[in-house]
């Protein structure tokens, strides 16, 4: 037998005993082609194991199993493995099985195929088990407890990629598997594992085919290749396993390769009425700041994956945990732009044991974000994606074998759930009408969100009271007692204008990013930046302010009488910087609710509360604003009320507005047909026009669209009668100062 060459599974009927047991263990289950009908089950030898092999059936009659020998075997240096290749299985059935060899076979073990109709399903995806192994231990004996039907694991199983620390991760990987007693024998249910290529496997590019036996190339050949593939399963979901390490250099050739078969595939299966999700290892945008964006992802999926409506995206590699707003590719920019109308969701970035890194790097697309260690539990139906976080303690009851036949979606009780800001415990995804991923619709709860990001912000210090520092690279300035500034206070405002004046505010939380005064990373591994700071926490309060101010004005003279002595909340920072969300209660909302009536705006200040020690809040100026998370209640003519509402012949100024804003208008429908010219002019920065006609206008939607540099644009369009114009402006870069001019005519 050649070393991982698959042989055709030899079947027939055998009589064996279980009285003693086989000179193997670490077994591992693992799909990579055809989960309805196929599986790779893998083992190593214990002590001398001759001849292995495996007996199953597709009942608890043992007098009906048949034997599959070994169909290929791999050395992980020296860690060696036999794989069992199952094939022409009965899709939606339990399989049994037991592994055997010279002394007898060892424990009876069985697992599920998947279905080859739509079914639903409950999956779990996580990775970075490279360390922590008590944590690691409690997040695999939470698998046994909620039993998925399969695992999707996102790299850096070790540390060091070494065999001893392999054989440790696979022995800590049989704490996944569930105790059952069928027909009055002891089982335990494995659960598929689809396993994905890491940075700390960058020592052995065929890590994934030599410890788990996966042939995604099915050339009967274990190499580089095999670090990633597709399948279908319960004819709901496509699963993409990528190797985000091929941008590394020295491997292009498989980068082309992988990324020409990823288009090609994405292609084949773009009629499907299914949820596409895909898994790799490094992200995008780490929501840690000690790992650099990845501009060189960004370039091969970003575009790829929103173009053929790729659903979800599980992130790994950061050892914290994030959520994101449906999201599309910026058209001018490295940068995601949120698009709750249909765009691509990425969720995860590891902390399946690795130890948990400061959660402190939020984008304005990033729903939530937290230090925390966690895999994500996916409960995937035809028309739903509830996405949830589950955190590894032990109050979790499991779930029994008969509770899960009934119910493919059911989930244990007192699982410590991870509650995400302004979501709850469940993220809910639907598609739109084109396949994208969309927000579940709120409207029939008469609720719905929005993401503000502040539009206004800047510094205030005592002991330069004229002075304004707004546009500091380095953030907004926290703290007491300066001997260069005193005492200074952080300023924001958030424009609430597209959203409609008869709404309520129901909830709010404030988010922003606290950072060090300065920072001293130094590197363990080449792959990682890890920030090395004693942890001296200081005290932050955060209190309303009134939204009169402009950033490019204020100063302690103009602003510190519009601060709120009153602290609404404190928070705690530390040296290395953490981000921070904060849920405002009711009180506070009832305060909100008047700025929104007279100002139509939300305001808040920061103030420090530490004698001494300086932070530094992001702004809009170093690309990390805060954000404000609202929900408001109204009915559904109240949200579809704008604004924004202008007349025929009228002219606005000094209008201005951020990177990646999109503010919106509309001109009432006439009695007759007219010709409507719009135009914007002057001013700084520069900003697109976008006009619909008849129809809501967005960044894919309209009737026309200059697109030039600059401030200067102008549509004329032609509106029939008791048609509405629809005007959205899109800020490509900040922009100020300038003025839209709407001129109409009847035709």
């Amino acid at each position: 037998m050649k070393t991982f060459t698959y042989a055709v599974v030899v079947l027939f009927v055998t009589c064996f005993s279980l009285s003693s047991k086989a000179a193997t263990h670490l077994y591992r289950l693992t799909w990579d082609s055809d989960p309805s009908h196929e599986a790779i089950i893998g083992f190593s030898p214990k002590t001398v194991s001759l001849s292995p092999y495996v007996m199953f059936g597709m009942s608890t009659d043992e007098s009906s199993w048949k034997r599959a020998d070994v169909s290929a075997t791999a050395s992980f240096f020296s860690l060696s493995s036999s794989f069992v290749r199952l094939t022409s299985l009965p899709s939606d059935s339990a399989i049994y099985f037991t592994v055997c060899d010279q002394d007898g076979c060892g424990q009876r073990m069985w697992f599920k195929t998947a279905a080859d109709y739509q079914k639903p399903f409950t999956a779990i995806a996580g990775g970075d088990t490279r360390t922590g192994w008590t944590t690691r231990r409690d997040g695999n004996a939470l698998v046994a407890k909620i039993r998925p039907l399969f695992v999707m694991h996102g790299g850096d199983f070790t540390n060091g990629n070494t065999p001893i620390e392999m054989l440790g991760f696979l022995d800590d990987w049989q704490l996944t598997m569930s105790e059952d007693i069928i027909n009055g024998k002891s089982y335990k249910r494995i659960y598929p594992l689809i396993p994905t290529h890491g940075n700390h496997e960058d020592t052995n590019y065929a890590t994934l085919c030599q410890v788990f036996g996966v042939d995604y190339v099915r050339d009967d050949v274990c190499d580089e290749q095999d670090a990633y593939g597709a399948m279908t399963i319960n004819g709901l979901a496509r699963i993409y396993t990528l190797n985000s390490q091929f941008q590394e250099s020295g491997w292009q050739v498989f980068a082309d390769q992988m990324n020409a078969w990823l288009e090609d595939d994405l292609n084949t299966h773009a009629n499907e009425n299914i949820w596409r999700i895909a898994q790799y290892h490094k992200p995008i945008f780490p929501h840690f700041d000690g790992k650099p964006k990845n501009e060189g992802l960004f370039n091969w999926w970003a575009s790829l994956f929103y173009a053929n409506n790729m659903n979800l995206v599980v992130e790994s590699d950061t050892h914290i945990n994030k959520l994101t707003y449906p999201l599309q590719p910026a058209t001018d920019n490295i940068d995601f732009v949120r698009n709750d109308e249909g765009g691509t969701v990425y969720v995860g970035e590891g902390s399946w044991g690795a130890p948990a890194r400061s959660a402190n790097q939020s984008f304005p697309w990033t729903v939530d974000l937290a230090s925390v260690q966690q895999f994500k539990v996916l409960s995937v139906t035809e028309n739903r994606l509830d996405v949830r976080t589950a955190e590894f303690e032990e109050t979790a009851n499991a779930l029994t074998g008969d509770e899960r036949n009934a119910d493919p979606l059911a989930l244990p009780d007192k699982v410590t759930w991870w509650h995400a800001n302004g979501i709850g415990d469940v993220y809910s995804l639907v598609q739109n009408t084109h396949g994208k991923t969309a927000l579940v619709d709120n409207n029939t709860q008469g609720t719905r969100s929005f993401t503000l990001t502040a539009n206004h912000d800047s510094y205030i210090a005592s002991a330069r009271p004229t002075m304004n520092y707004n546009g500091s690279q380095k953030g907004m300035m926290v703290v007491n007692n300066s001997q260069e500034f005193g005492d200074t206070h952080a300023l924001m405002r958030f424009d609430a204008t597209a959203i409609a004046r008869c709404a309520e505010l129901k909830s709010a939380a404030l988010s922003f990013q606290v950072n060090p005064a300065e920072t001293r990373p130094v590197t363990s591994l080449v792959s990682e930046l890890v920030p090395n700071f004693p942890q001296n926490p200081s005290s932050l309060g955060i209190v309303l302010a009134q939204p009169s101010f402009l950033e490019s004005r204020v100063n302690w003279n103009n602003g510190n009488s519009l601060l709120s002595a009153q602290v609404l909340n404190t928070v705690e920072a530390v040296d290395a910087g953490n981000n921070v969300t904060v849920p405002l209660d009711s009180n506070t909302i009832k305060n909100l609710q008047a700025q929104f009536i007279k100002h139509n705006a939300f305001g808040f200040g920061i103030t420090s509360l530490h004698p001494t020690i300086e932070r530094f809040i992001d702004a809009s100026e170093n690309t990390k604003a805060p954000t404000l998370h609202t929900t408001f209640a109204a009915s559904k003519s109240c949200f579809n009320t704008p604004n924004n509402q202008l007349a025929a012949n009228q002219v606005m100024n000094d209008l201005s507005g951020r990177k990646y804003s999109f503010i919106k208008y509309q001109l009432a429908e006439s009695a007759v047909d007219r010709q409507i010219s719009i135009s914007t002019s002057g001013g700084f920065g520069n900003a697109n026009l976008y006009v619909a006609v008849g129809e809501d206008v967005t960044l894919n939607q309209y009737n026309c669209r200059p697109y030039t540099k600059g401030n200067d644009e102008k549509c004329v369009v032609d509106v029939p009668a008791s048609k509405k114009v629809h005007i959205g402006i899109h800020g490509r870069e900040r922009y100020s100062s300038m003025m839209l001019t709407i001129a109409a005519q009847s035709s």
